[in-house]
């Protein structure tokens, strides 16, 4: 059984979240990420494993939050997040409330929205 099956049995309401923050947030965001968010949002007492799992699946770039460039995206996807954002003030990651600083010492590297290019 695969580690994501694996975690649909024991966890699914923490399987469901992860689920809807990626489709709220965009293709960008991997599952392994928005588990991992999930996981340190709502069970902050969890740190430790999540941080062994994000160093189990290698980070690609520096931890931490990064930002899109809204110049390069879409006019679909412009306008998507703007909507989002008209309606919630926060990017879906944002919502979580979790502190740039966590995400680097969890090892967790995320690109989240940041704000329309003005």
């Amino acid at each position: 059984m695969n580690l994501e099956t694996t975690r649909w049995l024991l966890a699914p309401v923490r399987q469901w979240r992860a689920h809807q923050l990626m489709r709220y947030h965009g293709p960008s965001l991997d599952y392994t990420t928005a588990w991992s968010l999930i996981a340190l949002s709502h069970t902050p007492g969890e740190f430790d494993f999540v941080q062994q799992a994000a160093h189990e699946a290698g980070a690609d770039s520096e931890a931490g939050v990064h930002h899109d460039d809204w110049n390069l995206l879409s006019p679909h996807e412009r306008d998507r997040r703007s909507r989002w954002l008209l309606r919630k003030g926060q990017s879906p990651i944002e919502q979580l409330g979790l502190s740039h600083d966590v995400l680097v010492r969890a090892g967790i590297s995320v690109t989240d929205w940041g704000r329309p290019n003005r």
